[in-house]
């Protein structure tokens, strides 16, 4: 069994009943997790698992994911939701993440980031800037140069 804390970063279907959510979690860095039946109507952790949403995490072991047995909302993050342009912004930073991460590594100071991160998207106002610095610094913490990055991306 494992405790940790974790944001939910997507959620999709993955039979009748239950869901497949990819997470970043404290302990873990990002994997992917069973919700098992959280779809029914009885379900209670139905709300716990909505993407973009700050949550405590019990965890066990499945036969080919951790499964998802409870969690408790820390932050759902209520401001970003009820915002376009903060929502726009997360998705972005949730489709970086996903893409740039592909192990399950455990990283306390990317941790740091993205839930800070969050958080600030959340209480205030954020800047493009301070976009384009989220991900200079997670491409660094990733071990890559941010300049040479940017030459990459201007070759395609």
């Amino acid at each position: 069994m494992i405790k940790t804390e974790a944001i939910i970063l997507k959620s999709a279907d993955s039979n009748e009943v239950d869901r497949l959510l990819t997470i970043y979690s404290e302990k873990l860095g990002k994997i992917n997790i069973s919700a098992k039946g959280v779809k029914k109507l009885e379900s209670k952790l139905r709300y716990s698992i909505e993407a973009i949403t700050y949550v405590q995490m019990i965890l066990v072991e499945g036969k080919n994911f951790l499964i998802l047995k409870d969690a408790f909302i820390l932050d759902q993050f209520s401001n970003i939701k009820k915002d376009l342009e903060k929502i726009k912004i997360a998705k972005e930073l949730v489709d970086l993440i996903d893409e740039a991460i592909v192990g399950e590594e455990r990283d306390e100071e990317i941790w740091k980031l993205i839930l800070g991160t969050f958080k600030k998207i959340n209480s205030e106002n954020i800047t493009n800037r301070e976009v384009s610095d989220f991900k200079n610094r997670l491409i660094g913490l990733l071990g890559y140069n941010p300049d040479e990055m940017k030459e990459i991306e201007n070759l395609y």
